[in-house]
């Protein structure tokens, strides 16, 4: 059943790709690859924060990941929010042509989103860490999981992400960790993997944790990143 939304998916860009200008060539001529790709993402999710999750997919665009966690993950609610009307107007006829009951598509500015407190926030390609967390903040549960496409320097965003958790001016370093309280490094298993780590008090947990890495061929990495201290939905536990 998965596999088949999936393909009625990719034939949905096909067609109506030249009508509502839905992808770049070279990304319709890969497209198939595209969905092997946001496959990943659920499967990062599934592992980091478990299937029945609340998903922001910040940018959706044509819906990769977010059409894609919908399909892959029927426990969880994917709110998919795209500025741009045409893009948004081919998500809600994707999620109600493939019966995809936990899809929510928002057609506005992400800032303006209110009533979700997600587990989980995905984006492709719509700016750093830090701009993702900006952006988002206010509907983090405590943890959240980022979740998004990086290229190879995706490192040296994380000193500006602390800030951002700090709540505290964008800044790197030790000034950063100053403001933020306990940080840490990326604690990545062999290849990649997620780590399960060991139990840590929920207050002496760290502010950032990077959870995983994983190679998408030849564009770069699938990294999450589990943030606390959402300042405006409940704990999940």
């Amino acid at each position: 059943m998965p596999e088949e939304k999936l393909q009625r998916y990719a034939e949905l860009i096909e067609r109506y790709h030249d009508t509502l200008d839905l992808v770049s060539f070279r990304a319709l001529s890969e497209v198939r690859t595209l969905i092997d790709e946001a496959r990943q993402y659920a499967e990062v999710i599934a592992e980091a924060a478990g299937p029945d999750v609340t998903v922001v997919d910040l940018g959706s665009g044509v819906g990769l990941p977010g059409i894609v966690l919908a399909v892959m993950m029927p426990a969880a609610t994917v709110h998919l929010v795209e500025r741009r009307r045409r893009r948004a107007a081919f998500l809600s006829m994707a999620a109600g042509q493939l019966s995809l009951d936990n899809a929510r598509v928002w057609s506005g500015d992400v800032r303006d989103l209110e009533g979700v407190c997600a587990h989980v926030v995905t984006a492709q390609a719509v700016t750093t860490f830090a701009g993702i967390a900006r952006l988002t903040r206010h509907l983090h549960r405590d943890p959240c999981f980022l979740v998004s496409r990086r290229g190879p320097d995706w490192l040296g965003e994380l000193d500006e992400l602390r800030g951002v958790l700090a709540g505290g001016p964008d800044v790197s370093g030790g000034a950063a960790a100053a403001q933020g309280g306990a940080v840490i490094g990326p604690d990545l298993a062999p290849h990649g993997e997620l780590s399960p780590g060991r139990p840590v008090p929920a207050q002496d947990a760290p502010a950032l944790t990077v959870v995983a890495e994983r190679r998408l061929g030849r564009d770069g990495s699938l990294v999450a990143l589990r943030l606390r201290g959402g300042p405006a939905c409940p704990s999940s536990g």
